[in-house]
């Protein structure tokens, strides 16, 4: 039951219908999670665009029973952004506890979704994992892509320059209305796209 507890807490940035206060989870914390999802190779590797994330930079947070925890690329940069063509560039991996991404105001469903199953002695919790890649868009602009299971993109949003100093990693953010969460991603410091969230039925 501990480590039920303790998944439970898995977290990123979310808020949403039913939650609380965003809290923001120690490094200390994070990184547990960050092994937890990461004990099996094949499951952290099986995403339709092939991912190479630094376990050591986890982003996490929690609201109430909600959450969600962001891995980054290993070797993402300001300059690899800068530089995406229209060829697909992994930039993460984003996870989440009873969430779910929202597309046009809808939410996209479990089946839909790369759902994994985390066990641990007799506990199970599932959890959906969506691989987060760039390109540029025909427009000459840069999206965000957000997948599912599927080896085409759920959907797409604007990934935006930003005037900010640059860092590695992936930092987050969130507030939320009293029907889904609203996640800000800003990678390297200087690109910020912005997420919708909503509680998934199982």
């Amino acid at each position: 039951m501990k480590l039920k507890r303790t998944l439970i807490c898995l977290s990123l940035v979310t808020g949403l219908q039913l939650a609380s206060a965003q809290e923001r989870l120690s490094r200390e914390e994070t990184l547990k999670y960050a092994f937890l999802v990461s004990a099996d190779l094949k499951q952290l590797q099986g995403t339709p665009i092939p991912t190479d994330v630094d376990l050591k930079r986890p982003v996490a947070m929690r609201d109430g029973e909600f959450g969600g925890m962001i891995l980054p690329e290993a070797r993402l940069s300001a300059e690899a952004i800068a530089k995406a063509g229209d060829k697909v560039m992994a930039v993460g991996q984003l996870w989440l506890l009873k969430l779910t991404p929202m597309h046009d105001g809808n939410a996209i469903s479990e089946s839909q979704l790369r759902v994994i199953k985390l066990s641990h002695e007799g506990d199970e919790v599932q959890v959906p994992q969506c691989a987060l890649g760039v390109r540029r868009a025909a427009s000459g602009g840069l999206e965000l892509l957000v997948y599912g299971k599927a080896a085409e993109p759920l959907f797409a949003v604007p990934l935006k320059a930003i005037d900010g100093k640059e860092q590695p990693g992936i930092d987050l953010d969130a507030d939320r209305d009293s029907s889904a969460g609203h996640l800000t991603l800003t990678l390297a410091g200087k690109y910020r796209a912005k997420l919708d969230v909503t509680q998934l039925e199982l």
